[in-house]
């Protein structure tokens, strides 16, 4: 990684794990999901004691989305957070994601459902977030059954993931949808503006500017499929009332600018909104808890900032 900045340690060994192509190019959707779910058991992380995961179909009348319940050790109810991968809108699993949803869950004390919606170009941006609504509504509706307190109910997403969270706090609101006691948003998109400055200066070797640009076009192709099209979160007109915002960032990231000027506008709408800039990590680092004690340690202080705004602690 000669010219690259200093990585924290164990990051260079993640990223040749899941290197999908050389050069920062990305291979087509198709070839790019196989590769990640072939090469999930590369990045894997053990499985914490008492943990069990579970997975299932949230029936919709389009179909059936299938979810995977993380719910660590405990017979009370605890905390829920539902969870969308990254993956640029086109890749990401429950398989290549999990990693960051069983690390959440060790973390933050929370059941965690991960959800496996349906990813662009197959889908559209539109029906991406009535999918993922729906399932939000689904586990409040079923909250018994899953063990949560539905007054400590969160959203969460990492990249194109915490782009898809943060605009389903704003549905929540602006429908009378279940009640969030927190947002959590990790080195989110949250612009699909190409020509920002931060992409064109990035030397972050995961998130490229070619795959950048590609994530956009794509975005808005399928976009402008759809009867209503759907902006960005830092475009959105009102953020007034939203609940409480933990965003993190990476230092070396080319969406770490967005992510501090969606910071800004949430406070300025009175939200209360904070971030935590990871040092010496790229974009995705979550992913690369097998591999390094430094994004672990990360891990565990998102969970200790998630714990503030649940009712109480968990074990």
């Amino acid at each position: 990684m000669a010219g690259s900045p200093p990585l924290a340690e164990g990051l260079a060994d993640y990223i040749a794990a899941v290197r999908l192509a050389p050069g920062g190019q990305r291979p087509s959707p198709e070839q790019a999901r196989l590769a990640a779910d072939l090469n999930a058991d590369a990045i894997a992380y053990p499985r914490p004691e008492g943990m069990t995961v579970t997975t299932s179909f949230v029936v919709r009348e389009a179909g059936e989305t299938a979810v995977r319940i993380y719910r660590p050790a405990g017979d009370g109810p605890q905390p829920g957070i539902v969870y969308f991968h990254g993956g640029g809108f086109t890749t990401g699993s429950l398989d290549s994601y999990e990693p960051v949803a069983m690390a959440l869950a060790e973390a933050s004390g929370a059941t965690v459902i991960s959800v496996h919606y349906a990813r662009l170009p197959q889908s559209t941006p539109q029906a991406m977030l009535e999918e993922c609504y729906d399932v939000l509504c689904w586990t409040a509706e079923i909250a018994s059954i899953l063990k949560i307190d539905t007054q400590q109910l969160a959203v969460a997403g990492d990249s194109a993931g915490a782009f898809i969270a943060a605009l389903l706090a704003i549905r929540a609101r602006d429908s009378e949808g279940p009640n969030l006691a927190c947002q959590i948003l990790c080195y989110g998109l949250f612009d699909l503006d190409e020509m920002r400055d931060a992409y064109q200066k990035s030397a972050d070797p995961i998130l490229t500017l070619p795959i950048i640009k590609s994530m956009i076009a794509t975005y808005r192709e399928c976009d402008a499929r759809s009867s209503t099209p759907v902006a960005a979160p830092l475009h959105s007109d009102n953020l007034v009332g939203l609940p409480p915002a933990l965003l993190v960032g990476a230092a070396y990231d080319a969406l770490l600018d967005e992510g501090q000027d969606y910071t800004r506008r949430l406070r300025e709408a009175g939200v209360e909104a904070q971030m935590r800039i990871a040092e010496r990590m790229p974009h995705g680092f979550f992913r690369a808890v097998r591999f390094s004690e430094a994004a672990r340690a990360e891990m565990r202080e998102l969970g200790k900032a998630i714990r503030t705004y649940f009712k109480h602690e968990q074990g």
